[in-house]
């Protein structure tokens, strides 16, 4: 009779194993290049490589979605999509959504021309010159309310780009790797710098749905530490930079 019950206690153990390795994951992804495009009809970007090796490493079954943001948004919210990313975390979502740990820093950068003399070391170094930024982002508390520079809206990366080159703005606060992408894209990197030390730095995660996913979190969790602590994450971005 014993051995009849751990024959059965092995079976059930091995089918609740199997049960949840085999939970299905599906994460919205968004069109933020170089870490999230769909191109040919597939997910491409730094991000996205990222996070199906996470997925692969941890053993969790995953599948991606295309969409907008907002709509990515609004359907982690409901739950009928399990979570996005790049999603970076604010106090406002940590009540809507879960957070993995974060996944990549996102340094936001000045771009200026070439021979621009200008540095950046407080937002004092800014004082009377007019600063391009994205209509309906937020670049930080401080810098959204300071009254020592002009801030000249546009809807996108690349105009603020060309304003710098028209001398209508100085600088543009960008993501590095976001601006470095566009600059190259467009065939203008040798027009342009990037000064060293970064207006703020953002931090990439996975969010989910609240209250839903702990323990695959959790074992996402575990992966990007042993993948930030053995270099994959860093190789990740070198690789896909240099070969693009």
């Amino acid at each position: 009779m014993r051995k009849i019950l751990t024959i059965c206690l092995l079976v059930f153990l091995v089918f609740f194993e199997r049960s949840i390795s085999a939970e299905e994951i599906n994460l919205g992804y968004i069109d933020f290049p170089p870490y999230e495009f769909r191109e040919d009809n597939q997910a491409k970007g730094i991000m996205v490589k990222i996070v199906t090796t996470l997925f692969k490493r941890a053993d969790v079954s995953l599948t991606l979605k295309y969409l907008p943001f907002k709509r990515a948004y609004i359907l982690t919210k409901q739950g009928e999509i399990d979570g996005l990313f790049s999603f970076t975390k604010t106090k406002e979502r940590l009540e809507l959504f879960d957070f993995t740990d974060p996944i990549i820093d996102n340094p936001i950068v000045f771009f200026v021309r070439k021979d621009a003399d200008i540095q950046f070391e407080t937002l004092e170094d800014l004082k009377g010159l007019t600063i391009g930024v994205m209509r309906g982002y937020s670049y930080g508390p401080e810098f959204d309310n300071s009254p020592i520079f002009i801030r000249e809206k546009s809807d996108s990366h690349l105009s603020n780009f060309k304003k710098i080159l028209s001398a209508r703005i100085h600088v543009y606060p960008c993501d590095k790797l976001v601006g470095l992408y566009i600059l190259n894209k467009e065939k203008l990197t040798s027009e342009f710098r990037t000064l060293s030390r970064p207006l703020t730095i953002k931090f990439g995660h996975i969010g989910f749905t609240k209250g839903k996913h702990d323990k695959i979190i959790g074992k996402i969790n575990t992966e990007i530490k042993k993948m930030q602590q053995d270099g994959e994450v860093n190789n990740i971005i070198f690789d896909w930079y240099f070969s693009h």
